[in-house]
């Protein structure tokens, strides 16, 4: 029997979806758990899995078209099957129409134009074609054109890759290479969002920044000592999570929000986690930070992480933020400036830590080898003033290089 598949519901806070890419192809015999589509949030990017057996009879959208959730984006079921009934009552439902010939309120408001376009779209679906190149079924996945829209311009009339770029290019405007050296993609999707959000922020908030080196060498030491032990792996960035949500404890009017001409202070600690995938940063949040000791920190930290990188985070596990930390250490990057989350007011960017020479105040101000980390903390000036940023810096700076007695209490 035929089935739906919907573009789920992954939060509370979810309505709508965009399918960024097709795994599979209709017509593709599907099993029970196969990944259909990737499916693209406000934030993240997740995969829709097949419920039932079966065959992938019509896939109902296009990729980069955000459909609300719980309406179907297509339809599985056995191969002589018919499922016009379902296709009909699918586009309802996505308010898609495949024939614009009936008289009503809503016609008047449709050009003729848009008719003719219907109709010949409709054709083309009636006509369909005998052959499809493999690398043309590839791309059209890939692109989320529906081969039934295409006439072929190969040998007999088959349907190459060529002909489903250029209907690509013709129907989404996007314009056509004139640099046989150029590879250009479309800025849609996760790149999108991420791009459009870091203009909001930059656009809106007057970003003003403060730097400090923090000597690490003590959190570094603890770091090997828990690893020579076998105990749990704690990193540098579960102690610098840990300290950031105490300090902010300690000082809350950086953790902040300016939402609807009214400055909100957060009771939460939630820390959010800027995460590298190929696409961009996403950013899980660690919440209530401040009420998890560093190890149960720990774990819940690399949990986030992974999920984060196989692409299995829900929406309710990127919202709620009140303060971020970037950590590009891991790449060798000394220093950097980032642009602020909203509603957040202030990130904070994490540099490597390096080995450098140091003039100590012990031993009549000897110079000494230490590990030294640079941080750069960006806040919304409309709303926290400079003066708060040296004090919240000053005890960050004094917690992380005096952790015994920080953690001690």
């Amino acid at each position: 029997m035929a089935t739906e598949v919907v573009m789920p519901k992954l939060g509370l806070t979810m309505l709508k979806g965009t399918v960024i890419k097709w795994r599979k192809l209709e017509n593709e015999l599907i099993k029970k758990d196969d990944i259909l589509c990737e499916i693209e949030t406000d934030k993240a990017v997740t995969e829709v899995e097949a419920r039932v057996d079966g065959i992938l009879r019509k896939i109902l959208v296009n990729v980069g078209e955000p459909i609300p959730v719980t309406l179907p984006i297509a339809i599985i079921g056995d191969k002589n099957e018919n499922i016009e009934k379902l296709i009909e009552e699918a586009y309802q439902k996505l308010r898609k129409v495949k024939i614009l010939e009936e008289t009503s309120k809503k016609d008047k408001f449709i050009s003729s134009a848009t008719k003719e376009k219907h109709s010949i779209e409709l054709k083309k679906q009636e006509d369909g074609f005998k052959k499809i190149s493999p690398r043309a079924r590839r791309k059209a996945a890939e692109l989320g054109v529906d081969l039934k829209l295409l006439r072929g311009s190969g040998p007999n009339q088959v349907v190459i890759e060529k002909d489903v770029i250029s209907y690509y290019q013709n129907h989404y405007n996007i314009p056509k290479s004139t640099n046989r050296a150029a590879n250009k993609i479309p800025y849609i999707g996760m790149r999108k969002i991420i791009g459009d959000r870091l203009s909001q922020s930059k656009f809106t908030a007057p970003h003003v920044y403060f730097s400090v080196s923090i000597d690490m060498s003590k959190i570094v030491e603890l770091v090997k000592n828990f690893e020579k032990n076998d105990e749990k792996k704690i990193s540098i960035n579960d102690f610098l999570i840990f300290t950031v949500a105490n300090v902010l404890l300690e000082q809350p009017y950086l953790n902040c929000s300016l939402i609807n001409e009214e400055i909100i202070y957060h009771k939460a600690i939630n820390i959010g986690m800027a995460v590298a995938l190929e696409e961009g940063l996403i950013v899980p949040v660690i919440k209530n930070v401040n009420k998890k000791n560093l190890f149960d920190l720990s774990i819940e930290t690399k949990r986030m992480a992974n999920l984060a990188r196989a692409r299995k985070l829900m929406p309710d596990d990127y919202i709620g933020g009140t303060f971020t930390i970037s950590n590009l250490g891991m790449y060798d990057i000394e220093h950097f400036t980032s642009i602020i989350n909203p509603p957040e007011s202030a990130i904070l960017a994490v540099g490597t830590i390096q080995k450098k020479p140091v003039v100590t105040k012990k031993n009549d101000e000897k110079i000494e080898i230490r590990s030294i980390m640079k941080i750069t903390l960006s806040v919304d000036h409309r709303i926290i003033d400079g003066v708060k940023v040296a004090k919240f810096l000053k005890r960050l700076k004094y917690c992380l290089e005096f952790p015994e007695r920080f953690f001690n209490k």
